[in-house]
């Protein structure tokens, strides 16, 4: 790879000289936006500088060849990797000047983790050749010279944009269904245990993948105290989500298999290390790079924040949701709870699509209906949970949650439902057909789908 200089260097701000037959005098040509080229791509682009004298003359370059194509402005300091997941562009291109090369560097190096297919352009001048060496040893794909031709810069970017497969892996954004609530002790972690074990009934019905165990469903338990989800599971295991995001270079698929802890349905968890304290040192990058490698290997994804009000992991977690449940239950104390975490998540700028009302533990003498919740807080109601504490501290104690085939179960009809419902939403190719194993989660569904 060598850097996109190719040809005589010319002054795009200036005159370039065209040649011309020899009875013809050389004629002074402008580079303007009015007579450079499209870039001619369908694509946005991200441009990410330092703010410096250097990088708004760098800015003014890249918005005049990337003509006709939209380009959004971020500076380091604004959490770039964030800003690249939530816009989605086609290319990312990086300032490098003498001032910030080790945020770019770093910049380039969380974006080879997070976004690994995402191209990634460096911009600078190459009169500066230990920005050119360090942009290139970072893992850019090429380097744009803002003295070169702007032409060339174009041709670059196009072809960097057009060779990116057309198709991504089938799971390479695999759902994130996020469940949270504003107190402790609403069930939450309950609930996203049972809706995870359910759920993986459901993705395994469709059998195995040929030569190869399927990663249908992974549970991330964030909720405090640590470790009760596995707990609900009867599971174990020393690996760790601060492993999982220290040990990001090589966790591949063999890892996630190996590693996390499986229960016997084929579910896995991965849950918070004892020491809870050791967090504080991992960065929001990892943990963005970290979610979007167990969506490229699991088909879905579950993730219990637990109580959230101050737990800047599980709202980070929350920013890359999918879709977020937020439970609670009768009780003014937590319906004035859940009013204040919803406007925590507005900070967040969390769109109020993304939410959903659960109910939980629901008493039907209880005059606060789930219906006023949901109208108080603004919130579409999802599901209502019924109460039945004593049949699930009955199973817990035994070590276990309770049993999909308990059909007339009030609580288990009520997780069933909500099984059956992101099914539907996000799997409707393992819907179960005239030939589908009737075994686990399979053998209800029509039942489920009548009512």
């Amino acid at each position: 790879m060598r850097p996109a200089t190719t040809g005589r260097l010319e002054k795009v701000a200036g005159p370039v000289l065209v040649a011309d037959t020899p009875a013809v005098a050389p004629i002074a040509v402008e580079v303007t936006a009015e007579n450079l080229p499209a870039l001619d791509i369908n694509a946005s682009l991200l441009f990410i500088h330092a703010g410096t004298t250097e990088g708004v003359l760098a800015r003014t370059w890249v918005q005049r060849m990337c003509n006709n194509t939209q380009v959004r402005l971020v500076q380091f300091h604004e959490n770039a990797v964030e800003q690249v997941q939530r816009h989605q562009p086609q290319a990312v291109l990086i300032h490098f000047d003498p001032s910030s090369i080790d945020a770019a560097t770093q910049l380039v190096a969380q974006l080879q983790i997070a976004s690994p297919h995402l191209p990634r352009v460096a911009i600078g001048h190459i009169k500066h050749p230990q920005c050119v060496l360090a942009a290139l040893r970072s893992g850019v794909q090429d380097f744009l010279d803002v003295d070169g031709p702007m032409q060339t810069a174009q041709k670059t970017v196009r072809e960097l944009i057009e060779r990116v497969p057309s198709t991504q892996p089938e799971n390479a954004s695999a759902p994130l269904t996020a469940i949270l609530s504003a107190r402790a002790g609403l069930g939450s972690s309950l609930l996203a245990s049972h809706l995870a074990w359910y759920l993986q009934e459901g993705l395994s019905a469709a059998g195995q993948t040929a030569g190869e165990e399927a990663l249908d469903g992974l549970l991330i338990d964030l909720g405090s105290p640590n470790g009760d989800c596995s707990l609900y599971l009867n599971t174990s295991s020393e690996f760790t989500f601060l492993d999982a995001v220290n040990n990001l270079r090589r966790f591949d698929r063999r890892l996630a298999s190996s590693g996390l802890a499986r229960h016997s349905s084929g579910l896995r968890t991965l849950i918070l290390p004892r020491q809870s304290g050791l967090l504080r040192e991992v960065s929001y990058a990892d943990v963005d790079a970290l979610i979007q490698r167990l969506r490229q290997y699991f088909r879905h994804v579950i993730a219990d924040l637990g109580a959230v009000t101050t737990t800047h992991l599980a709202m980070r977690v929350a920013l890359r949701a999918s879709q977020i449940w937020v439970v609670c239950d009768q009780s003014i104390a937590s319906v004035v709870s859940t009013s204040e975490l919803l406007k925590n998540l507005d900070e967040l700028q969390i769109e109020r699509t993304r939410l959903h009302l659960i109910v939980s533990r629901h008493d039907e003498d209880l005059a606060l209906s789930s219906a006023q919740i949901a109208e108080q807080l603004q919130l579409p109601l999802l599901a209502t949970i019924p109460d039945r504490r004593t049949p699930l501290t009955q199973a817990v104690n035994q070590g276990q949650l309770l049993p999909s085939l308990q059909r007339r179960e009030p609580y288990v009809q009520a997780i069933n439902k909500l099984s059956h419902m992101l099914l539907r939403q996000h799997h409707s190719e393992l819907a179960p057909g005239p030939t589908a194993s009737p075994r686990g989660f399979a053998r209800f569904l029509p039942r489920l789908a009548r009512g």
